[in-house]
């Protein structure tokens, strides 16, 4: 379980060493809880600074993101291209806002982009990788990606249009779920040939793949508990077991 917090911390900016240091010079146990005079919260005896880019990606996809798709969901709710209730827009809006502020938050520590200015990111995208020649593999490795993405939303639409206009049999779903699939795993495995399993990327995968299974549940009428509870039952069960191997994996690579 500590690995695990530690991991968590470390993606929100904690610096435990910064606790280390406040605990030699303040030894006191009755500063616990203060706040000192450099504006970070200690929380006991260890410092808690969330990461600049977390904070403003996480106020960006609450502020904007979130309303952004909520408002877009509601329209197409409300003009009959989905066949739902108005008050999934609210839970289904949650999917594109997670997925924008992980994507984000990845890309600009990657880039160590501190300009949170949308344009500056999107320059930097496009606009660098055109510059440099050494990145020719990158943009190979982004273009493949677009297109497997392309791919994946537009047989999975298929799928659906299918299925609601011609009532075709949910006996299809299983090859589209395996071609899916195999999209997906592609976009968030690999890169420029080489796959790369990790925790975060798995959480990604899974949280995008839950988002289809949903969409696809909602759009053709199934009862949704039933899948949320199984949802979640398999990440409490299947994370804990992949963060333990990444971590033995890791150990041996260190050895």
């Amino acid at each position: 379980m500590m690995p695990l917090m530690e991991t968590i911390r470390a993606y929100l900016g904690w610096c435990p060493a910064e606790g280390q240091m406040h605990r030699q010079m303040q030894p006191r146990p009755g500063m616990r809880g203060d706040t000192p005079h450099d504006g970070r919260r200690r929380i006991g005896s260890v410092s808690l600074k969330i990461d600049s880019i977390v904070k403003e990606e996480f106020w960006r996809s609450i502020g904007a993101v979130y309303w952004i798709s909520f408002l877009t969901i509601g329209y197409l709710v409300l003009s009959g291209y989905l066949p739902i209730s108005i008050s999934y827009a609210f839970p289904l809006a949650l999917i594109p806002t997670v997925a924008y502020f992980l994507i984000m938050v990845w890309y600009r520590r990657k880039e160590n982009l501190v300009d949170p200015n949308p344009a500056s990111i999107l320059r930097h995208a496009f606009g660098s990788r055109r510059q440099r020649g050494e990145r020719t593999e990158q943009r190979r490795a982004i273009v493949e990606k677009a297109v497997d993405t392309a791919l994946l939303v537009m047989i999975f639409l298929i799928y659906l249009y299918a299925s609601l206009a011609y009532s075709i049999s949910q006996i299809y779903w299983f090859p589209v779920l395996i071609i899916v699939g195999i999209l997906l795993a592609r976009i968030i495995f690999t890169d420029g040939g080489v796959q790369r399993v990790t925790v975060a990327r798995s959480f990604v995968f899974y949280l995008i793949a839950a988002g289809i299974l949903l969409l696809r549940y909602v759009v053709l009428g199934y009862p949704v508990a039933p899948l949320l509870q199984a949802i979640v039952l398999v990440g409490i069960v299947a994370f804990p077991l992949l963060y333990i191997w990444e971590r033995q994996r890791t150990t041996e690579g260190t050895d």
